[in-house]
């Protein structure tokens, strides 16, 4: 006899994920260090530093033509 597969929908009784709360924690951990650092800003966008001040983001550019 083939075994019937039940789900449960009722997210009332699910059981919490005992491993959630300290991956967000850590989340918010590394976040803060790469801001922290400079690698990324408060939104979340890296920080380019590979790219010479002219040519940054939000910078007028004249290529002289």
């Amino acid at each position: 006899m083939k075994t019937k597969t039940v789900y449960n929908n009722d997210i009332s009784k699910a059981t919490p994920d005992p491993y959630l709360e300290g991956a967000g924690e850590r989340v918010r951990a590394a976040y803060l260090d790469l801001v922290a650092r400079g690698i990324m800003d408060k939104d979340g966008n890296c920080i380019r530093k590979d790219l010479p001040p002219d040519m940054q983001e939000g910078q007028d550019r004249d290529f002289g033509g």
